[in-house]
């Protein structure tokens, strides 16, 4: 949820539950253990969505610094003896960043307790760090992620006062391995020899990582469990951390043995190194440029094809199915059956309605990356490992072990299934790699992009399988490849250069006749429009229900001449929009786009929505369509 702000927004908190929250801890934990935890209005000002060009972010900081100064007073007045102030934006490079620190430091801070700010997710950056250090800005502890960027390095070259104590996040809170006694350890001895204080701490919240490894039953015997480290588990490193630290040598050897033990057994897999060492740049590429392939794709289909992004309704009936299938109640064989007369139905509403292009609905799948994960080998999963993904959504995100393979095919059975019940095109659908990395916790023995590389091979093959398998569309959705993207300007490039190759390396080896869709949702792609250019595919659908047309204007400047399906209705949202307000949307998209080049679909998957909804949005969505053909001249089929 990001907090919107004009020119009237008028700010008046209510503290009260988490003065309340912070009265209970000092009671519970007592004033020295309980530490209230209080997100910095910095933060808040720059991620947050400023509507109104009338208000600047000075002027919305100096709205919040009151509301701040009272607040932690409060809480000071409790008797807590720290605050921590989490400021992540100060890992960003952002014009006048500094300038927002200075105003609200040390301007909203209490007399007493000491304050403790704490940044993550990567290093600060040469000049933030400067301000970070200065004496005049009141902080008291400065925490900063070692795990990520070089905050080792700025410390060396920069110096770090004595007057304030360091808070070294030495234990990867965004993994889920085990502290390396041979790489952590060196860190702190340059800490101690350069005389600064420091305490142990996670890298970040440990929010980002299951609970509790003790809970895995079904790994105690995988080579990967001698080195895996839970939430809970990161507690018990910083405390042998601290010993070893303190002079206690032993305190991690049963860590040095795991780590030496797992990699002289891990040796991966040869087929795939081989098959990374021997990639080619003709691998990389699609047979023909997009102009000379896109005419030879799906004759016969309209202009203004309509299609959805993939997945249908998952019903109560579908989860009740794969409960009693994960529990052994059904067979593989029933199981199937039961999945193939939902395709049967989704294909046959879908064929209904007047759909161009349809899906099988994906009734068998669980989440876009854990579906996948689980039928490749080098991959493996915990039972209880969920996350906070977004709000109330939680996920187990996959664990990359060792060497990516599929060993069989995953996505073509059903296709056939769908495909056999229909003579219009069946899309085949696939998670891109980058999505796939990005949303599972990697490796830290090899680089993100030798493991992005080991995916795009997986998938490529996939591809291969459903071209033979009479395939005409498929798509490789990449909706994370935004969000993996670096914090630092000068990494970008080299992150989005690798990440376009492993799609490409993903789809290339797709013949010019087949039509390459990737979808992307919900995230800022001004950033990475080069980039998503780039991938080379024949039609990109993003999120757009919620836009205007900027976001399409600044694609079409950038020089994006491909396939587009912006969304025309927002499938997060129960609503469903009358027929002519998607004729107007639809007809506004056309004033930015060419005919020949634009795909009518949703937002998203409408995996979370329920069938009577979806039903008539998609009529409304087809019948749109069709109006606009219908002014437009444009014969129909």
């Amino acid at each position: 949820m990001v907090p919107e702000f004009d020119k009237s927004s008028k700010i008046a908190p209510d503290f009260s539950s988490f003065i309340s929250s912070v009265e209970r801890g000092v009671g519970v934990l007592g004033a020295e253990c309980a530490i209230p935890v209080v997100l910095g209005p910095v933060s808040i000002c720059f991620f947050a969505r400023i509507v109104d060009d009338a208000l600047t972010t000075h002027e919305l900081i100096a709205l919040l610094i009151p509301v701040y100064k009272t607040l932690l007073q409060k809480v000071a007045d409790l008797g807590v003896k720290e605050i921590q102030i989490h400021e992540p934006a100060i890992v960003l490079e952002e014009v006048g960043l500094i300038a927002s620190l200075k105003t609200v430091y040390p301007a909203i801070l209490p007399k007493g307790p000491k304050i403790n700010f704490v940044t993550a997710m990567d290093d600060v950056g040469k000049a933030n760090y400067d301000w970070l250090i200065s004496e005049s800005n009141g902080l008291n502890i400065l925490s900063m992620d070692f795990t990520r960027g070089n905050t080792l390095g700025l410390i060396e070259k920069r110096g770090f006062p004595s007057s304030k104590m360091l808070g070294a996040g030495l234990v990867d809170a965004r993994n889920v391995w085990k502290v390396d006694p041979g790489k952590v350890l060196p860190l702190t001895d340059k800490l101690k020899s350069l005389g600064i204080e420091f305490r142990v701490q996670p890298s970040t919240s440990l929010q980002y990582t299951p609970w509790d490894l003790d809970r895995e039953m079904q790994l105690d015997n995988h080579p990967a469990a001698q080195v895996l480290s839970f939430a809970k588990q990161k507690l018990d490193e910083l405390v042998l951390l601290a010993q070893a630290i303190s002079g206690e040598k032993s305190a991690l050897d049963t860590h040095t043995a795991a780590w030496t033990t797992f990699h002289s057994a891990h040796t991966g897999s040869t087929l795939t190194k081989e098959r990374i060492k021997h990639l080619k740049e003709t691998d990389f590429r699609r047979p023909e440029p997009y102009k000379q392939r896109r005419p030879k794709q799906l004759v016969g289909v309209p202009l203004l094809p309509t299609t959805t992004i993939g997945s249908f309704p998952q019903t109560s009936e579908i989860r009740r199915l794969r409960w009693e299938w994960k529990k052994g109640r059904l067979t593989n064989e029933a199981y199937e059956r039961a999945m193939d007369q939902h395709i049967a139905y989704c294909i046959g509403i879908q064929e209904a309605i007047g759909i161009d292009i349809l899906v099988h609905g994906e009734p068998e799948r669980t989440d876009m990356v854990e579906f996948f994960g689980q039928q490749m080998e080098g991959i493996l999963f915990s039972e209880h490992g969920w996350v906070q993904s977004f709000g109330s959504r939680c996920v187990r995100p996959p664990i990359i072990w060792s060497d990516i393979q599929r060993p069989k095919a995953m996505t073509v059975r059903e296709f056939k299934v769908a495909q056999d019940l229909t003579s219009k095109p069946v899309k085949g659908m696939l998670t891109g790699p980058i999505t796939i990395l990005n949303w599972s916790f990697p490796r830290v023995d090899v680089s993100r992009k030798e493991q992005a590389y080991q995916l795009a091979l997986a998938i490529r093959d996939e591809v291969a399988d459903l071209e033979s398998a009479g395939c005409k569309v498929i798509q490789v959705d990449e909706p994370a490849l935004r969000e993996g993207m670096p914090l630092r300007t000068a990494q970008k490039e080299e992150y989005l250069t690798w990440s376009v190759d492993a799609f490409r390396l993903a789809t290339a080896v797709a013949a010019s006749e087949t039509q390459i869709h990737t979808h992307m949702c919900y995230c800022e792609f001004n950033d990475c429009m080069e980039a998503i250019d780039r991938l080379d595919t024949d039609v990109n659908s993003i999120e757009n229900a919620r836009s205007d047309n900027a976001t399409l204007e600044a694609f079409r400047r950038v020089g994006y001449e491909k396939g587009f399906g912006p969304g025309l209705y927002d499938i997060h949202s129960p609503v469903v929009p009358p027929i002519d307000i998607m004729y107007e949307k639809l007809s506004s998209f056309l004033k930015v786009l060419d005919v020949e080049h634009t795909v009518v679909n949703p937002d998203c998957g409408l995996k979370t929505r329920g069938w009577p909804e979806t039903i008539l949005a998609l009529k409304h969505m087809v019948a749109a369509a069709h109006n606009v053909r219908r002014n437009l001249g444009i014969e129909t089929q």
